[in-house]
């Protein structure tokens, strides 16, 4: 379209990202993972070629997700250029393929790559993490030998902001000004009273005023209290706070990344994983527990995981109730407390006695396409298991007996994408969570599969924990606002 009047004009269907050559006389674009070009009315595509005639491929693992973004073209229009991650446990490179020849250059690589600009044939701007457990970025700048194609000296430091991300970023032509996107993203936690057998939900509040991370973990056993995670010290921890109250008290204020309260069966102890804030053993969780009168946390056991899970640490994204590894206890004495962790195929679930340097048994696996997109609970009473796997095209309840060692199928009819999952405080039920990209929703699901919606947020909802008398609700509600600034007088 013309920057002024004129009609749009469709030129290709399905694409992911496109950029137009600074001459205006081809676009490159993605699409299925690969990269192609064509000309400014859509004449002539063809894939881009990175050498014996192979298609330059953009997609990584099972599921062939794309792993490039930042699309863009050199200023001389000699390369297109774009970030590339080819593994999780990899760093972000910023990548050149010459649309030619056929060549593919490294600029640079760097960990905490988020994007990147263009201002001049010997100048970019890089979008970088502030840290790898602090989600926030700021602006850096690198000189560039534009024959090499490579830096001269290390990257320059433009901003120190916090707080925010940069998400996007538009460069003026003289250089000397950039428009770029700051966004921020909190989690509140609400708390609601349940009514008619679990299909409504009234009074709905935020438990706390403070604009942080938080998510729900579960609550005390006269269910009056509620344990969650915060970021409010600066990294995850552990609190507590009354339902009929806005004053939150610590329960573990630590160091660490400390996730998923949970009361021991015999209400003696807070039950939690410890997440090292290194990068040292980011697949690795500590599951600890502190008296809940106080004193210090002692180790139940190491529980494994794979590095791409949201649970770790070291990943700057939005703390999240998904992924393996995790765990739940029953809400009496007897049954054992169930472990889940993740392997390449497939989750492992397994009994544990909620004891210093306890042993794991075996219960059973289940196949994933993705182990970190299985939801799961257990229920109540400890007899059973239900889970789910996050699918886009639909939504299924398994419920394993332990016992019996049976399994019961609940389809959700018309629901798909389901996120978390767990049960009501009689059994008889569920409340599910499913994400969608125009907002994802909170439902009470029965064991015949019926379901109806209790809530519909703008972002993500997750984590919904009911408490054990049945009477209240606590769920993650993802609230974000992202906003346009400009920066001036940049440095030449």
């Amino acid at each position: 379209m013309a920057t002024v009047g004129g009609e749009i004009r469709k030129i290709q269907d399905n694409v992911g990202e496109a950029a137009i050559s600074p001459d205006g006389s081809r676009i490159v674009f993605e699409r299925e993972h690969k990269f192609w070009q064509l000309g400014p009315h859509g004449e002539n595509p063809v894939q881009l070629q990175s050498g014996l005639d192979q298609a330059l491929h953009c997609g990584s693992g099972r599921l062939e997700y794309t792993n490039c973004w930042n699309l863009s073209w050199s200023p001389d229009g000699r390369w297109v250029t774009y970030v590339r991650k080819s593994g999780e446990d990899e760093s972000p490179v910023l990548e050149a393929h010459n649309a030619q020849d056929g060549r593919t250059e490294i600029i640079l690589s760097d960990p905490d790559l988020v994007g990147y600009i263009w201002l001049s044939p010997g100048r970019i701007v890089l979008n970088r993490w502030e840290a790898p457990d602090k989600p926030f970025s700021n602006l850096w700048q690198i000189e560039i030998d534009p024959s090499k194609l490579k830096p001269v000296g290390k990257p320059r430091r433009l901003t120190n902001w916090a707080g925010f991300s940069v998400q996007g970023i538009s460069a003026g032509l003289d250089g000397k000004q950039l428009a770029i996107v700051r966004r921020t993203d909190q989690s509140n936690i609400l708390v609601g009273e349940l009514a008619e057998h679990g299909n409504g939900l009234f009074h709905l509040r935020r438990l706390s005023p403070e604009d942080r991370v938080e998510w729900p973990g579960r609550w005390s056993a006269d269910s009056k209290v509620l344990f969650f995670q915060s970021d409010r010290s600066g990294n995850m921890n552990i609190y507590s706070q009354p339902v009929d109250s806005t004053n939150a008290q610590p329960v573990v204020l630590d160091e660490n990344d400390n996730r998923a309260p949970v009361l021991s069966p015999d209400k003696d102890w807070i039950l939690y994983f410890a997440w090292s804030r290194t990068t040292a053993k980011v697949n690795s969780a500590r599951l600890m527990r502190k008296p809940a009168a106080g004193e210090s946390s002692e180790l139940i056991l190491e529980a494994k995981g794979l590095s791409a899970s949201p649970q770790t640490s070291y990943r700057v994204v939005m703390p999240t109730m998904t992924g393996q590894p995790a765990f739940r206890c029953p809400l009496q004495s007897g049954p054992s407390c169930v472990l889940s962790e993740a392997k390449p195929h497939e989750v492992v679930f397994y009994s544990f006695s909620p004891v210093p340097a306890t042993g794991k048994s075996e219960l059973f696996r289940v196949e994933a396409k993705d182990p970190n997109e299985v939801a799961w609970d257990l229920a109540p009473d400890g007899s059973r298991i239900a889970y789910s796997e996050n699918d886009w095209q639909s939504a299924t309840i398994h419920i394993r007996d332990l016992k019996a060692n049976t399994i019961l199928d609940i389809p959700l009819k018309g629901l798909s994408e389901l996120s978390t999952l767990s049960w009501s405080a009689d059994a008889r039920s569920f409340y599910a969570t499913t994400f969608g990209l125009w907002g994802s929703s909170l439902f009470h699901v029965t064991l015949n599969g019926r379901y109806r919606l209790l809530y519909k947020g703008a972002k993500e909802i997750e984590g919904a924990r009911p408490s054990p008398d049945g009477r209240y609700l606590a769920f993650g509600d993802v609230v974000s606002a992202s906003n346009v600034w400009l920066v001036q007088g940049l440095p030449q």
